[in-house]
């Protein structure tokens, strides 16, 4: 079947023929019983949409904007340090197929390429992702490379108080082979990389409203809601459960993205329907790399575009901009927790 005419699921059986199987293990993987992981995508699936075909809806704008930059489509591209285990090419692929699908990426501190390769190879926006475990020395070094090459944005990844796991292990970092560690997440880091460049900061791992307003008030200037896809904390809400509770936190003060359980457009709507500006998409990412290299992860992001824009037509919505909470029915399930 040709790339262009293939969905979702083609795209993953196909990835998982062609990737390594240590890839495929790894980008699949989660921590321990693999509850959270099981979770995210549970939680999403018993928000149901309200139909509506009484209206003149038939072009709805995808669009938005984030960071000052306009992008197509607010389904982002999350930051993985692990594209690597596909192929050495796989994150200039990655790269390339964020700007073929005219959206913006986030790149991880874990990843192999430096921050001017993913300069060099995209077309994209792009935020640069740090880990402080790797030492502030080496993070001010890239967050201001990042500033001068730019870069849309800054950020730290900050849920790895413990290092992530695969089943019932800690995996060797994909960077450098060496063991993976932990390290304290504290407000002071968000505060010293804030003074560090002049771009926005993102602070990524939040899960509840507490950790919201501290990331906030130490000069956060967006928030991704994220339980590292299942990879930190085992019986961990998920993600879409705890956006409401951020949302009502902090959300009129900073933009709030979510990251963890997304498979489809649907999933999009449903999370900027609960508050969330836009929605980091990562393992179908890896799919699409896997599958058909930077073609792969254009079509990945097409596909999910194009699931948008049905949805949208059919709640009646003329827009990204004008989703709202009003299309969701809960189903009865308690998703928005007290």
């Amino acid at each position: 079947m040709p790339l262009a005419q293939m969905g979702l699921r083609e795209i993953r059986g196909l990835a998982r023929q062609r990737m390594p199987r240590q890839a495929w293990e790894h980008f699949m993987g989660a921590a321990e019983s693999r509850a959270t992981f099981r979770r995210n995508q549970m939680a999403l699936g018993q928000i149901l949409f309200r139909q509506r075909i009484f209206h003149d809806v038939t072009d709805p704008d995808t669009s938005i904007q984030l960071f000052g930059r306009e992008l197509r489509t607010p389904a982002l591209i999350a930051p993985i340090g692990s594209f690597s285990l596909i192929g050495e090419a796989a994150e200039r692929q990655v790269a390339d197929g964020a700007g073929r699908g005219k959206t913006m990426i986030f790149v991880s501190h874990a990843a192999k390429s430096t921050v001017r390769e993913w300069a060099e190879a995209t077309s994209a926006p792009i935020v640069f992702m740090a880990y402080l475990n790797r030492g502030k020395e080496d993070t001010s070094r890239c967050v201001r490379q990042a500033e001068s090459l730019g870069y849309a944005a800054v950020g730290a990844t900050m849920d790895t108080v413990q290092p992530v796991k695969i089943g019932d292990h800690v995996p060797l970092s994909t960077k450098d082979g060496r063991p993976r560690k932990g390290h304290p997440a504290c407000a002071r880091d968000i505060e010293w990389l804030k003074g560090e460049v002049s771009l926005p900061v993102v602070v990524k791992g939040i899960m509840g409203a507490e950790d919201a307003r501290i990331a906030v008030e130490a000069g956060a200037d967006a928030l991704v809601v994220s339980n590292h896809g299942g990879r930190i904390l085992d019986f961990n809400r998920a993600a879409i459960e705890a956006l409401p509770e951020v949302i009502e936190a902090v959300g009129k003060r900073v933009p709030v993205l979510l990251d963890s359980g997304v498979r489809s457009g649907a999933d999009i709507i449903k999370a900027i329907a609960l508050g969330a500006k836009a929605v980091l998409v990562g393992r179908p990412i890896g799919w699409g790399v896997g599958a058909a290299g930077a073609e792969g992860v254009e079509r990945v992001v097409d596909i999910l575009t194009a699931e948008m824009k049905r949805v949208l037509v059919l709640t009646g919505v003329s827009g990204i901009s004008q989703v709202s909470e009003s299309i969701l029915i809960r189903n009865g399930y308690h998703w928005r927790q007290p």
